[in-house]
């Protein structure tokens, strides 16, 4: 069993460095698809946010107008319990009640959408990192093996005894 000469050890100490390299590059990919994730995620959740801050601004505003019409029929004398009046607030607040679902269906829509682009980006981050991880480990394999060298005893390659050859017949 031979020893590995100096320049053959630099060798491997450089192949070893970069291969260390690789692996931390892919880390790095696969930490920066977790935190692209994290991203969508707050997204998502302001997001959520946001649309309950609109349904409450809508409630409000509806619940304001349905005053004011109230308002306007009592000063004109018009009984608001019954008719007319009655029905329009009724659609009023109908109204309120269909632009609340709107923004309902539309922020946890949007949320939802955030979500998944969240899961896309760390699963592209994972792929990416173990792909550069592995790539980059192939490299500094066959450098390796440049660098022993067949010759070596550490990388030699068997060889058939000229008494276990094939012969010329098609057997062994």
């Amino acid at each position: 069993m031979g020893s590995l000469t100096g320049l053959q050890q630099i060798g491997l100490a450089n192949t070893a460095a970069g291969a260390a390299g690789s692996l931390l590059s892919g880390l790095g990919q696969y930490e920066s698809g977790q935190q692209q994730r994290a991203a969508y995620d707050y997204n998502a959740d302001m997001t959520l946010q946001q649309m309950q801050q609109q349904m409450q601004t809508s409630e409000a505003k509806y619940a304001n107008l349905i005053g004011r019409q109230a308002s306007a029929y009592a000063k004109a004398g018009v009984d608001i319990s019954s008719g007319s009046p009655l029905l329009v607030m009724a659609h009023t607040a109908a109204q309120g009640g269909v632009e609340q679902e709107s923004e309902y269906q539309a922020g946890t829509e949007q949320a939802a959408l955030q979500r998944y682009y969240g899961k896309v980006a760390a699963f592209n981050g994972t792929v990416g990192g173990i792909s550069t991880a592995l790539a980059g480990l192939s490299k500094p394999g066959m450098q390796v093996a440049s660098i022993i060298g067949p010759s070596s005893s550490y990388g030699a390659v068997p060889t058939v005894p000229d008494s276990m050859a094939p012969t010329g017949s098609g057997g062994w």
